[in-house]
């Protein structure tokens, strides 16, 4: 193959693969073309075909070609229940409800990229934080007069919650906090600084094994799926390095 048009390929399927330099975005952009045609190289022998289009749709068909050679020529023993239960019991805390929180809090949004903006809203929140420890029954007319949030509306109540429902930061901040406190510092996120209160808290708990079982089948199907999938390709990649 031509290398100007490999260059062009690398550089246009970088953006599937983030990395913390070009360099290694390149590389594994590189390695993921490479196992894409020896998966293709290795569907043509088998005689595993697909129709193909044009631009995106040829991309669509070498997809199908890839999967379908996968799934002829895997062959990937069901999940027992004895693996399931062992996976149950070696890993309880997979398979906990979430736990609950409620909680409100005032936003002083800011643009973070923007050191001034920044330092103006961690000390407007600053300033909230100390006029809330002196009066913390104040905080939902505060919270009505001074957020930049929607949740004003509401005194700044996010309402029952889970670590998936917030920002991480407030997660975080939420998961170390003791209920009916105020957090004594602002709490940054991507949209500003955080004044943060944790009314209560439900501690999730592990959910019964019947309950979960339909999941865990599926995610030890998926684990094996995958293992097996590597291995099938290290070893197509292992014999074209050798001949």
């Amino acid at each position: 193959m031509n290398t100007a048009i490999l260059e062009r390929e690398i550089a246009a399927e970088m953006q599937f693969h983030p990395a913390s330099s070009r360099e290694a975005a390149w590389k594994a952009a590189e390695q993921a073309l490479a196992v894409r045609r020896v998966l293709l190289a290795e569907a043509e022998r088998r005689g595993i075909t697909v129709e193909e289009g044009a631009g995106a749709v040829r991309e669509v068909a070498e997809e199908a070609q890839i999967r379908r050679l996968i799934e002829h020529t895997l062959a990937v023993p069901d999940v027992t229940d004895e693996e399931c239960s062992a996976e149950y019991a070696a890993h309880p805390d997979r398979y906990r409800s979430p736990t609950l929180y409620e909680g409100a809090h005032i936003l002083i949004a800011a643009d973070m990229r923007n050191k001034a903006e920044r330092d103006i809203a961690r000390e407007r929140a600053t300033g909230l934080i100390a006029r809330l420890e002196k009066a913390p029954e104040r905080f939902g007319a505060l919270a009505r007069e001074l957020s930049d949030c929607p949740s004003k509306s509401a005194g700044g109540a996010l309402g029952q919650v889970t670590e998936t429902d917030v920002a991480p930061e407030l997660a975080s901040m939420f998961a170390a906090m003791v209920p009916g406190t105020l957090c004594p510092i602002p709490v940054p996120s991507r949209h500003g600084y955080h004044v943060l209160r944790l009314d209560q808290k439900s501690e999730g708990r592990t959910l019964p094994y019947t309950a979960v079982e339909a999941r865990i089948r599926e995610r030890l199907r998926t684990q094996a799926w995958a293992a097996a999938t590597r291995a099938f390709i290290a070893g197509l990649v292992a014999a074209e390095s050798d001949r």
